[in-house]
């Protein structure tokens, strides 16, 4: 292996690396100051169990859709949710897995750094932080874009942008594991988990539409402002950018597809124009559509 002077290196061993794959690579990694940022692919080609521990803080960003036949299930816990594009794992937490066929590729931060574990432990915060599936924080998933560009394609002073970027993601991550602690402790003020489902259901179904938050409301039976109230306390997230991350999770699994057409994705997904939808995609990942799409058959190839 070389870095990125072209020198010659030892091998470069992945932490909270999954042990039961059927094959595993790492097609690109920067490591700065204790911080570790790899873009890793891998998959199981048959059913399997197994157990999967975090030796560091772990964060990862799913760059192709999440497959939703595996589960972790967290030791002693019930079935976990399925996951978004954004999990993040404690040090030391331990899981059961079960494995269905299936490939990944994910961009992952992993640590070895005191200041980090200050960020996430501070004030006597380590013993108390949980996994958490599916990160919905937009400025998480923003830093993480960032992040797997320099990963893919370093630049000029990609240790400082790297380093400066992953310590965001530490400190906006630890942000929203704070909030979402203090509404789960909190639960005056969140919405019921059947209207929950039914809302999650309506915002899956009008996608390809304008989505009206007074229509969303009446849907539910609340008025709109204690739909956006409630909602950001169950969620941790707005109803907007819960819906804008809706529809960037949708492009992408319709971009995966060989034959799709780039302008029927955006009206799929109820963006006005190519424009638009471009200019939303690659705030969301880093890439245009037509780059995401690049990207994904040249991982399938």
């Amino acid at each position: 292996m070389t870095n990125l002077d072209g020198e010659v290196t030892p091998a470069w061993i992945p932490m909270c690396r999954p042990l039961t794959t059927s094959f595993f690579e790492v097609e690109h990694h920067v490591e700065v100051n204790g911080i570790y940022a790899d873009i890793r692919s891998f998959g199981w080609e048959h059913s399997c169990t197994g157990r999967f521990q975090a030796e560091s803080y772990y964060v990862d960003y799913s760059l192709t859709p999440r497959p939703i036949q595996s589960k972790l299930l967290h030791t002693g816990h019930r079935w976990t949710p399925d996951p978004g594009d954004i999990v993040f794992l404690p040090k030391d937490s331990e899981f059961d897995a079960e494995c269905a066929p299936c490939e990944q590729r994910l961009l992952c931060l992993t640590f070895e750094r005191e200041a980090v574990m200050n960020l996430f432990e501070g004030d006597g915060r380590g013993a108390d932080l949980s996994p958490c599936f599916d990160v919905q924080a937009p400025r998480v998933r923003q830093t993480l874009a960032r992040i797997a560009e320099e990963v893919r394609e370093p630049g000029f002073g990609w240790d400082v942008l790297t380093e400066s970027l992953s310590l965001m993601t530490v400190v906006e991550l630890s942000r929203h594991l704070q909030e979402r602690q203090l509404a789960d402790e909190t639960p005056r003020g969140r919405i019921a988990d059947w209207r929950l489902r039914r809302l999650k259901e309506r915002v899956e179904d009008g996608l390809a539409g304008q989505l009206s938050i007074t229509d969303l409301a009446a849907e539910c039976g609340m008025s709109p402002r204690h739909l956006i109230r409630t909602f950001k306390n169950t969620v941790g997230i707005t109803l907007s950018d819960y819906i804008a991350e809706a529809r960037i999770r949708r492009a992408k699994r319709e971009l995966a597809a060989e034959d799709a057409l780039i302008k029927i994705v955006a009206h799929n997904c109820g963006f006005q124009s190519a424009a638009a939808f471009s200019a939303s995609f690659r705030k969301a990942t880093g890439m245009s559509p037509r780059e995401f799409r690049q990207d994904q058959f040249r991982f399938a190839a």
